[in-house]
């Protein structure tokens, strides 16, 4: 199968998963083919509709380079309409498109795919099965005539008792099925730099599943979510408190709380889910009378900043299971120059995750907890190595003491760009060679710090090959099997680097250690 045709099979398996009604599908071949003028039919690499929501949506897929952008996604656009399709969308993972081609997409009302979306929505729809249409659906801008209705729920408005804070919690009951459509987890994995959430674990949505099957099973346990502008509060008006007997009520702390109705509209993926996604998605395979009668007990938040959720979820998440270092990692990313000058740990992040978006590591370190076959990872990239060159003795740092990250940036593509070039097939084969591992990065960031001190003046190409190149004829020198048996325990991959100075020394005694 050539990388089109598996491309296309891809998208269409993905979107048939999701809920949708696909052409090509899993019994059949053929694409949807569009009417146009003069009796020409053009096909399409997918279409995909929901006619219980009214969508329709065309893709083009392309595993190569686009030839032409602006004129392809003209043909395309005019197809769409066409087919009197909801939306067109492009999914391209053989090029980058730059920012300005996405924007001329969205400009004439389509919408671009990278491998990263595409991959994203494969393990949420893997999850959590049809139910991932919905976020798919608001992923792509588009509205269904469901999404009119607003549910009126009765609340306890909680007041915190604190001056400066500004935030209530409402507490509240909905339906698994009506939540299943509104919640969406924020996840780093969907391209913003400012989302928290780690990618749903599908073996541990059984284990819910069976327990809220039972005729007799509770879940106390709530969930934590966060309210858009669009979810209002009226509040209830009514006189004193009475018990059965009509006898007053005295509350204690009354001003601490009150009675209310939240109108939630019912717009897919509109409300944050915080905390909760297993208890929510155990749910999806459930018989559809638990999915629509079971009492899920809700934990609503408004007016918080993005940190005071992020912050909220991370309390929670990290004291209770141990969370996805990547991700713990990828939290602190940020890309103020003032913040990350303050701090070696988010210097060393910042390097790192830039460097994942250009060549010689383009996609080739491991941000988040997603299924992946990327030999290095965020934490290992940005450990103790890196965080070391960058920190205020660091040596990095002392040759280029403006402490920029960008000019940290440059330094290392253009060192870690002459390794790939001097050693191209270990670069390319993480799974034979350690090179390009996370212990192949840590050795070669303790090779440029030993480069570093031994010359003082700027990183050159030239300067990193002189080094690199007395290694060249250690045939074996990066092979996994052979460094794993002869270099072990927690001093053994510095003990390759050391290794690695004897080598160069050979030729070049000059060499600090």
């Amino acid at each position: 199968m050539d990388k089109g045709t598996a491309l296309n099979e891809r998208v269409w398996k993905l979107f048939e998963d999701a809920g949708f009604r696909t052409f090509p599908n899993s019994h059949g071949a053929s694409e949807f083919e569009v009417d146009l003028p003069a009796k020409k039919k053009i096909p399409v690499d997918l279409h995909a509709s929901d006619s219980g929501l009214g969508i329709t949506i065309i893709a083009s897929n392309k595993s190569g380079s686009v030839d032409r952008w602006t004129e392809h996604v003209h043909s395309c656009v005019a197809l769409g309409r066409a087919a009197k399709a909801d939306k067109v969308l492009f999914i391209v993972t053989g090029q980058a498109i730059e920012e300005d081609q996405k924007a001329f997409a969205e400009a004439l009302g389509a919408l671009v795919w990278s491998e990263q979306e595409l991959s994203y929505f494969r393990a949420v729809v893997d999850a959590i099965g049809t139910y991932a249409r919905f976020e798919i659906i608001h992923a792509l801008g588009l509205k269904t005539s469901e999404e009119k209705d607003t549910h009126k729920v009765l609340a306890i408005r909680l007041k915190q008792p604190t001056t400066s804070s500004t935030s209530d919690l409402f507490m509240f009951t909905l339906s698994p099925e009506r939540l299943l459509k509104l919640c969406v987890v924020y996840r780093r994995a969907q391209g913003d730099a400012a989302a928290y959430q780690r990618m749903l674990r599908k073996n541990r949505l059984p284990n819910v599943q069976r327990f809220v099957s039972k005729t007799d099973s509770l879940l106390p346990t709530d969930l934590i979510v966060y309210f858009n502008d669009k979810i209002t509060v009226d509040v209830i008006q009514h006189g004193e408190f009475k018990d059965s007997e009509g006898r007053p009520i005295s509350l204690s702390k009354s001003e601490r709380s009150e009675l209310v109705v939240l109108n939630i509209p019912m717009e897919y993926a509109s409300l944050e889910l915080i905390d909760g996604q297993h208890r929510l998605y155990g749910f999806v395979k459930t018989d559809a009378a638990t999915r629509t009668e079971f009492n899920l007990v809700v934990l609503g938040m408004k007016d918080l900043t993005q940190k005071q959720r992020r912050d909220t979820f991370v309390s929670i998440n990290d004291n209770s299971r141990r969370m996805d270092p990547n991700l713990v990692a990828y939290l602190k990313y940020t890309t103020d120059d003032a913040e990350c000058q303050k701090s070696s740990e988010i210097m060393a992040i910042r390097i790192a995750v830039d460097l994942n978006k250009i060549s010689p590591f383009r996609k080739a370190i491991r941000l988040l907890d997603m299924p992946s076959t990327q030999r290095i990872t965020l934490k290992g990239f940005a450990g103790y190595d890196l965080r070391g060159l960058v920190g205020t003795n660091g040596w990095l740092r002392r040759r280029y003491p403006s402490n920029n990250s960008q000019e940290f940036l440059g330094v290392l593509r253009i060192y870690f760009s002459t390794v790939k070039s001097v050693f191209p097939k270990q670069w390319k084969s993480p799974e034979k060679y350690i090179i390009a591992t996370n212990r192949g990065i840590s050795a070669l960031l303790k090779l440029l710090r030993s480069i570093l001190k031994t010359h003082d003046g700027p990183i050159s190409h030239e300067l990193v090959k002189k080094y690199l190149i007395p290694l060249k004829s250690k045939r074996k020198l990066w092979e996994s099997a052979k460094l794993q048996k002869n270099y072990v325990g927690s001093q053994g991959w510095k003990t390759f680097h050391r290794d690695l100075i004897k080598l160069i020394r050979v030729k070049y005694p000059e060499l600090i250690e």
